[in-house]
Parts: structure tokens; sequence; C-alpha cells
């Protein structure tokens, strides 16, 4: 899945532009499908399959849509901006699996793919990016709306009430108080990979939402 940052990254682009929406449900609603909370046997609750609208082992932004937006006009509601900043999550994530199976194909990936050092190895490059990124963005909206944020309602029936705003400060809690060494050596994600999948995705989300949504987002 994309870090949080990348979401981040999605959303503040697309709130420059003309979208329709509540700036802060629409945030929020960027990493909400990343709020199931880990119970004590290590599995989120409620179930990626669940947070994420699997289809057979597959993430499934249409689904998603087909069963919040497809029949909402455009709409300033907090509700929908939530609802639309959901399913851009998960579109976003789609693509970053793909991504991922591409990289998988690299020696690099090849070398570790099997051994149980592999998650750690590869996230810490992940999210690594993701420190150094808003260390060196201060703009960035993390900082100036996300981490403000003192309260949120939910939206969806299957997460139970305050977990989002649970998962809202433990984000917070990430991003202020870990770092990675500016010297560190990034083997399987690097800065430029990062901003190029960005751009591309803005541009295919953008697309989509003109598309399904007649809007003009440029």
């Amino acid at each position: 899945m994309a870090t949080w940052v990348t979401h981040f990254r999605i959303a503040e682009e697309l709130l420059k532009t003309d979208i329709p929406v509540s700036p802060i449900e629409f945030l929020v609603g960027n990493i909400g499908p990343d709020c199931g909370l880990i119970g004590e046997d290590g599995v989120p609750q409620p179930p990626k399959e669940i947070t994420h609208f699997e289809v057979e082992g597959r993430i499934s932004a249409d689904s998603f849509y087909k069963q919040y937006l497809r029949d909402d006009k455009v709409t300033l509601s907090r509700e929908f901006s939530y609802y639309l900043g959901y399913y851009i999550h998960l579109v976003t994530d789609e693509k970053w699996i793909k991504l991922l199976d591409r990289k998988k194909k690299e020696k690099v990936y090849q070398d570790i793919l099997n051994s149980p050092e592999y998650a750690g190895l590869v996230k810490k490059d992940w999210y690594g990016l993701d420190f150094l990124y808003l260390k060196h963005h201060k703009d960035n909206i993390f900082w100036s709306e996300f981490q403000h944020i003192t309260a949120f309602p939910e939206y969806l029936s299957f997460f139970k009430n305050g977990q989002t705003f649970e998962q809202i400060q433990n984000i917070k809690s990430f991003y202020q108080t870990s770092s990675i060494s500016e010297d560190h050596e990034f083997i399987y994600l690097k800065a430029d990979e990062v901003n190029d999948f960005v751009r591309k995705t803005l541009q295919e989300v953008k697309e989509g939402l003109n598309e399904k949504r007649g809007l003009q987002l440029v």
C-alpha cells in the first residue's frame, strides 16, 4: 500500500484544483482505508478485506465507488468529501501495488523477496523517503492541516466510534517523532520514483474524476 505521505501529496495537489470538496474531510478520506487498528492478534480491525474493498484478494476502488459515490451529485458535503478522498486512496493503492509488482522483478528485490527481512528493508526506504520529504517540505499539508486535527467523526459503519481519530493521532505521532539519516542509501525505492508515481497517479485520478463526475480538473 502507498505510504501516508504519498496519499497526503496527492490529496494536497488535488486541493489546489477546483475540486468541490470540504478540505479536511477530503484529506482524512485520503488515509481513511488505513484506519483499521491493529488488534492483539496483530490483525487490523476491521480487516483490509473490508477497509480496502477487496474482491478476490485485490483492492477494488470501483467497488467502493459503486457503493458510495456512483449516484452522488457533486456536492460540498463533508460526507461526500470523505468518500471521494477514500476512493482516491484506493485508486492510489491499486497503482502502488502495480509499481511494487514491477519493482519485485528487480535484482535487489529478488535477492530479499523470500527473506524474513524483506518487509523491514523495503519499508525502511518507503517511510524514510516520507520522513525526508516532510523534513524538506514544511509547508506540506501534513504540517499545515493534518497535525492540527482535533476531532473527526465516523462516516463508515465498519469503523468503531472514535477509531478514525485514534488513527489520525497515531499517524501524527509517527511522523512527528520519526526520522532517517540524510545519508541513508535508498536501495529499494528512490525519491525520483515516488515523485514520478505521484505525478502519474495524480494525472490519472484527475482524468478519472473528470470522466466520472463531469469535473474539469487540470
